[in-house]
């Protein structure tokens, strides 16, 4: 119980930064691992890793495969990013259009739909008895985590913070623009492989650990946002504290009212109205438009 506990925290932690320093670097406010398309693409490559025996081999299998399923995602989110960029480029958009991130945000939807479709093809191979495990495991579990699987996500999430801490000055200044960042002398280019470095493997750790759990990287950073403000000098610090808060609470209440359900279920049913309430509302705290 010590260890779902702990882990449910890591792993709320570790999708609330997430969510923070995507929504920051892409100025949008619906941008987080899950909706993004990041955690189904994990999830696809830990499946397949489970499916195929490879976990078997190492304990780093795993998060290693995570972690390649993030960057696919992110490649394939990119590479429509570029084209699009192009595009608009090629129609005479204006700047602010091109500044937009919205087609990625749409794109992740398409990239998660695909990875979740993909997901299922993998889960009909297999025996009904790891069709049951992987289902679970899917739906976000904790009960299968281990004290070295937990020291290791522990570890590589003080990684990922201390990485991001050190960027807190760029990822300030992106949230005004990249070309008002670069006006200032930030390279952004560097500032966005390192976030999307940190994402990934963050996103990898979740993933590691408690399988597709969403919407809890679009929730904590705006509460956070509107309570402490968007500097990410307290962005940071407290959506780790508040997104492992906030699992560890819907991980309690799936333990105690809802025992089938996954953890993942109950943040959906947060995470979704939230997502209703920002397209209605049309801006985040900042006032940005998604």
């Amino acid at each position: 119980m010590t260890l779902s506990i702990a882990a449910a925290f890591v792993v709320g932690a570790a999708l609330a930064v997430s969510g923070a320093v995507l929504q920051s670097v892409l100025r949008n406010p619906l941008a987080e691992p899950y909706i993004l398309g990041i955690v189904g693409g994990s999830a696809l490559f830990s499946a397949l890793a489970v499916k195929f025996g490879l976990v078997a081999f190492a304990a780093w299998v795993l998060p290693a495969s995570s972690f390649l399923g993030a960057c696919f995602s992110l490649a394939l989110l990119l590479v429509v990013a570029w084209f699009a960029s192009r595009a608009r480029d090629a129609n005479g958009s204006d700047a602010q259009m091109r500044s937009n991130f919205s087609t990625v945000v749409i794109a992740g939807f398409v990239v998660g739909g695909f990875t979740g479709s993909l997901d299922w093809l993998v889960l009909s191979y297999c025996p009904p008895e790891e069709f049951t495990r992987l289902t679970k495991w899917l739906y976000g579990s904790l009960s299968e985590v281990g004290p070295a699987a937990l020291a290791a996500g522990i570890a590589v999430l003080a990684l990922v913070m201390a990485v991001l801490c050190l960027f807190r000055r760029e990822l300030n200044v992106m949230e005004l623009g990249h070309d008002e960042a670069e006006c200032l002398g930030v390279d952004t280019r560097t500032a966005m492989i390192v976030a999307i470095g940190a994402v990934s493997l963050a996103t990898a750790v979740s993933v590691s650990l408690a399988g597709a759990v969403g919407f809890v990287g679009l929730v904590v950073p705006h509460f956070v946002r509107r309570v402490f403000g968007p500097r990410m000098e307290r962005l940071l610090p407290f959506s780790a504290l508040f997104g492992g808060v906030f699992l560890v609470i819907a991980q309690a209440v799936a333990a105690t009212l809802l025992p089938n359900v996954g953890v993942g279920v109950i943040c959906a049913i947060f995470g979704g109205p939230f997502i209703l309430y920002l397209l209605a509302s049309r801006h985040s705290g900042e006032g940005r438009d998604i």
